[in-house]
């Protein structure tokens, strides 16, 4: 039996069990990536639409304390918490969304 056809059938086999472990992993973290950008959006959406419904004396005063960039600034902490959570601790690397695996958050 001829080495090339066996190396190549060999070959096909290894290299199509990786491709397809890369593209489900890449079709994971982008599902999940989505998903939370419209979680975040629609959040960000639903404080600024109860911002609205106050009364302008009141929105004011929330404006000179600054409310709205203190809501800023938590969201962005929870981005960036579940950014800093899929990141793999050796390599830096974004590894998935860890949070949901892991007891407590």
């Amino acid at each position: 039996m001829p080495l090339l056809p066996l190396l190549a059938t060999f070959l096909g086999s290894i290299v199509s069990g990786l491709v397809f472990r890369a593209l489900a992993s890449l079709g994971f973290a982008y599902v999940a990536y989505v998903g939370i950008g419209q979680l975040i959006d629609s959040v960000d959406g639903y404080i600024k639409g109860l911002f609205g419904a106050i009364p302008p004396p009141v929105a004011a005063i929330l404006g000179m304390a600054k409310v709205d960039v203190a809501i800023n600034i938590i969201i962005a902490a929870v981005i960036a918490r579940l950014m800093l959570a899929g990141m793999d601790r050796i390599t830096g690397t974004i590894t998935g969304l860890a949070l949901l695996n892991k007891a407590g958050g």
